[in-house]
């Protein structure tokens, strides 16, 4: 791994865990096991790595979001989303989305990281509504859609504490059920 992946990674796990702004420089470097001076050789500022590790955050997420929607047939991929949205929201060192903490963080809808922001939750919607294309769904563009806010808010009650909704996904699935129908 070079140089400047090391620092990436090791600032997403950092922005992860404690948030953006309580990050200084100093730190996203000692925690690289590097210097400022190299940290800013590479991304050229806080801001310029920030961006990076949104870009690569979005591309992991994707990629793994992607590879559980074909797990299973299309026509399974309501399941197959919400199982992997509770299976994440479980998993050890889960600390939210880091998409909705960045909009949080940057609440300016100009600002660049709110805009990966809302550039990353209409990709995830996008891929959603596609695999339920494939799986001949009846109005996918609303089944996306509620999907997409269930998994938000299991995102967000799993990070404020919440129990898991894992229990509640058959529920999800007959209300979905229930809007092809009508």
């Amino acid at each position: 791994m070079d140089t400047r992946q090391h620092i990436l990674i090791a600032a997403h796990d950092l922005f992860y865990r404690q948030g953006f702004h309580a990050c200084g420089v100093e730190l996203l470097a000692q925690q690289a096991g590097t210097t400022k001076r190299t940290l800013y050789a590479h991304f050229g500022s806080k801001d310029g790595l920030i961006d990076a590790v949104l870009v690569y955050r979005h591309e992991q997420f994707m990629a793994r979001m992607q590879a559980a929607l074909q797990k299973r047939p299309a026509r399974e991929a309501d399941r197959a989303y919400l199982d992997f949205i509770a299976a994440w929201t479980q998993s050890a060192g889960f600390c939210g989305c880091m998409f909705i903490n960045a909009s949080a963080e940057y609440a300016d809808a100009q600002s660049a990281p709110h805009q990966h922001a809302a550039r990353h939750k209409t990709q995830v919607r996008q891929l959603l509504l596609s695999r339920l294309q494939e799986g001949g769904f009846e109005r996918a563009e609303a089944v996306a859609d509620l999907l997409f806010l269930y998994g938000e808010g299991m995102i967000v009650a799993a990070q404020a504490g919440q129990f898991s909704f894992k229990a509640r996904i058959p529920d999800m699935l007959r209300s979905i059920r229930q809007i092809q129908s009508s």
